[in-house]
């Protein structure tokens, strides 16, 4: 026998035993024979087809397909459904949605909040808002105020949700409202405090998280400019936060920042490269349109 094929048997083994170790028991039937069949074109759509049949069968392969399905590309609002879908059966510790007991039958996860926070921290900065939300409650369930109010303000700005803001930004002391002068000490409040000092030292997620205070005015003066600075600081650092809401800011002016379309296309085409997929001029297009409705802040 020829010495390759000699030292690629124990490995062809190996891989034997494992399919052996992931292959239910049960025949496979047209559906499934179909379905895997068609995920050979490794698009999206073949992909989510599998795993929502594995899922629905509380096969323990539809994790791997969920996961299939998020990498496939271009990134969409649909591949990170797919990685929150991931991330919400990790947390849960079962494949099905209900709140009920599970089955007898029914396949045992072990739930494994960091894996689930891995699943909706990749979909958040893929750009999913849906994610920032499942990150806030995250936070929130393990007593990080911190951590919550990051992805809550992220959230608030992407969907011009700031005015909803107002009963944390009365009770935030330091809170002002724009025109007060800026204050160069630090803030009052000692959260808003330390987010300052990381920011002052270069850290670039604490740069953005000052940049959506200063936009909310929630424990600063509400400056947009400000903001604005901050944001780009982070960016140039290459913070895919920093460059798309250096965007938004940019692309929607007002509260006394100049509206600048040509210098928002130029960070959204970075934050898109990143994977970004709300920075896609289709989305941005959008995001940057004055609303319907305006609220006083």
């Amino acid at each position: 026998m020829n010495p390759c094929c000699r030292r690629l048997l124990p490995l062809l083994a190996l891989i034997a035993l494992a399919g052996c170790a992931t292959t239910p028991t049960r025949p496979v039937d047209d559906s499934e024979r179909d379905a895997l069949a068609a995920a050979a074109d490794g698009q999206f759509d073949s992909a989510l087809r599998v795993a929502k049949l594995y899922q629905y069968r509380n096969d323990v392969r539809a994790l791997d397909w969920y996961a299939r399905a998020a990498a496939t590309t271009p990134r969409t609002h649909r591949t990170t459904s797919a990685e929150e879908q991931l991330g919400r059966i990790l947390e849960r510790g079962r494949l099905d949605s209900a709140d009920t007991p599970q089955k007898p039958d029914a396949v045992v996860l072990k739930p494994s909040a960091r894996k689930a926070y891995r699943w909706y921290h990749r979909a958040a900065y893929h750009g999913s808002p849906y994610a920032m939300s499942d990150l806030e409650t995250w936070y929130e369930r393990r007593g990080d105020m911190e951590g919550a109010l990051r992805w809550r303000l992220r959230r608030a700005v992407y969907l011009r949700h700031l005015y909803k803001l107002q009963p944390l930004r009365d009770a935030t002391s330091g809170s002002a409202k724009p025109g007060t002068p800026l204050s160069a000490d630090a803030s009052p409040n000692p959260v808003i405090a330390r987010i300052q000092r990381r920011a002052a030292r270069g850290d670039a997620e604490a740069q953005v998280d000052l940049g959506t205070l200063y936009e909310a005015g929630i424990g600063v003066v509400q400056d947009k400019t400000e903001a604005l600075r901050w944001y780009e600081r982070a960016a140039a650092q290459g913070n895919v936060y920093g460059q798309y809401l250096a965007g938004l800011a940019l692309g929607r002016g007002g509260d006394g920042l100049q509206k600048n379309v040509d210098a928002a296309a130029a960070w959204f085409a970075k934050a898109h490269a990143q994977d970004f997929y709300m920075a896609d001029e289709s989305y941005w297009r959008e995001a940057i349109k004055p609303p319907f409705f305006q609220f006083s802040e």
